[in-house]
């Protein structure tokens, strides 16, 4: 009996630390006001006021993981790009498992690359953001295998990273989900278009032409086997026509 008690304390506690471990998700409604503020100044493009906003939700309310993101996504839009990876990541502290995070993030990621490739000319570590753009995109995909927005901004980095067959599937994977996707048509055209121009002729026909190879060996084959075998018909004939002769004799 003493020893069930033991036990079942045991058990209380364990459950007790998992659930403190949680993250909170019942916001204050002074909050949640702050953070509604700040999407709708986002929708008007006033990226300050959003901040301001998102600011104030988090004072109120530190482990509001939607108003870091959304402050991140402030910060990406008004390029002020290392404070928003710097919130993003924030963010996905207080809640590894946000989907959303994981995609808001490698868009920071991609204009850090850009940033980095386009203004500063430093194409290595431009190389090692895009990289970690991708894989945001495939955590976000790990962790909801069926979202079209993760998929589809998983093409668009693998696009830019000229590795376009794979960006093709993931288009293509786009449209099993959500064939409405704004901006699919146009993007499956060009990665198409770009897997075109960058592959060789040899290798793109490469496959084609190995099989029109085996079907004109084989047909060779046939010819040389049916050929071969008229010859030594002709030839055994006269040997048949003499042991014919000498049976008859």
């Amino acid at each position: 009996m003493k020893r069930s008690r033991i036990a079942f304390r045991t058990l209380g506690l364990i459950v007790l630390l998992l659930l403190l471990c949680l993250p909170v998700f019942g916001y204050s409604d002074e909050a949640i006001r702050w953070f509604d503020a700040g999407n709708a100044s986002i929708h008007n493009k006033n990226y300050t006021l959003a901040l301001e906003a998102f600011n104030h939700a988090i004072e109120e309310e530190p482990g509001y993981f939607e108003a870091w993101d959304a402050k991140a996504d402030a910060l990406n839009r008004a390029g002020e790009f290392t404070l928003a990876l710097e919130a993003s990541s924030q963010a996905l502290k207080i809640n590894p498992g946000y989907v959303h995070g994981w995609i808001n993030r490698g868009q920071i990621l991609y204009n850090l690359g850009y940033y980095y490739e386009d203004q500063l000319k430093n194409n290595e570590k431009a190389d090692v953001y895009y990289l970690e753009q991708l894989l945001a995109f495939e955590k976000a995909i790990e962790l909801d295998p069926e979202n079209a927005e993760a998929w589809f901004n998983k093409g668009y980095a693998l696009a830019g990273m000229k590795r376009y067959d794979e960006a093709i599937t993931a288009f293509d994977t786009v449209q099993s989900l959500d064939p409405a996707y704004p901006n699919l048509g146009l993007s499956q055209k060009q990665a198409r278009v770009l897997w075109d121009q960058a592959t060789p002729i040899y290798v793109k026909y490469a496959l084609p032409l190995a099989v029109m190879f085996l079907i004109v060996l084989a047909a060779g084959y046939i010819l040389w086997k049916k050929r071969s075998d008229a010859i030594k018909k002709e030839d055994q004939e006269p040997k048949n026509r003499r042991a014919r002769r000498k049976k008859e004799e």
